[in-house]
């Protein structure tokens, strides 16, 4: 044996080291590339999201949706989700660095790496639509989930300005009249008799759309244009 191994065995036994085996290391190090891909996963289902509720607002197509640029980009870009996102490619990143080859690479290279992953992985997500089912995953189990993350709720909850959406309940199409649940659990009857109707809006039960029109008083609402919860329905049919 070696003077230098000698050396190292006394101080071991010296100040009493306890050698770490070698499987606790290859656990950490597995342990540590899984976080790295939970949060490229996570990223990458933020950026999905980030496309969908982008592509799927209309505040960017519609002037008479808000009343100022600072609504505009407050309801239109969903900033939570995008800060979201960077924390999950950061923590990528962190794990990445923290395994035995991170040290080699640069700092900005695996930060760019991550970010790339998780938009690209996040783009197939949208066109697969996973990030809009994701999302009505995140609606329907998530708490104040539409107030904070999906900010198209605030923009079609405002009945008194004229902006109503929610989950056709039933449908008289004799006295045009809509049974509707609004995004808060409110019933409503819709009046469609003089409304323009978008092309794309089915008038069934469970449909979800937004109106535009005038809240007549507390529960009754006036339609003057339906459209689907879904795009912007910007082609139109007559009304039915």
């Amino acid at each position: 044996m070696g003077k230098t191994s000698k050396k190292v065995l006394e101080k071991i036994k010296e100040e009493e080291i306890q050698i770490i085996p070698k499987w606790k290391f290859m656990l950490k190090e597995s342990f540590v590339k899984i976080l790295f891909i939970v949060n490229i996963f996570w990223g990458s289902v933020g950026f999905g999201i980030i496309l969908y509720l982008l592509l799927n607002n209309d505040v960017f197509e519609d002037k008479s949706l808000t009343n100022s640029l600072v609504e505009k980009i407050v309801f239109g870009i969903p900033f939570a989700w995008i800060l979201l996102t960077l924390f999950f490619v950061f923590v990528a990143y962190y794990n990445f660095k923290n395994t035995q080859e991170g040290y080699r690479y640069n700092v900005i290279k695996i930060l760019l790496l991550g970010l790339f992953i998780s938009c690209f992985l996040g783009t197939i997500l949208y066109f697969t639509k996973l990030s809009e089912r994701l999302n009505t995953l995140f609606v329907e189990n998530v708490p104040y989930y539409t107030h904070t993350m999906d900010m198209r709720s605030r923009v079609w909850m405002r009945p008194q300005e004229g902006f109503l959406a929610g989950e056709i309940k039933s449908v008289n199409m004799e006295q045009k009249i809509i049974e509707l649940i609004d995004l808060e659990g409110n019933i409503w009857k819709i009046y469609f008799q003089d409304s323009v109707i978008k092309i794309r809006v089915e008038l069934e039960k469970r449909e979800e759309i937004k109106i535009i029109g005038r809240m007549s008083s507390e529960g009754i609402f006036e339609a003057f244009e339906i459209r689907p919860w879904e795009g912007f329905g910007r082609k139109m049919q007559e009304s039915r």
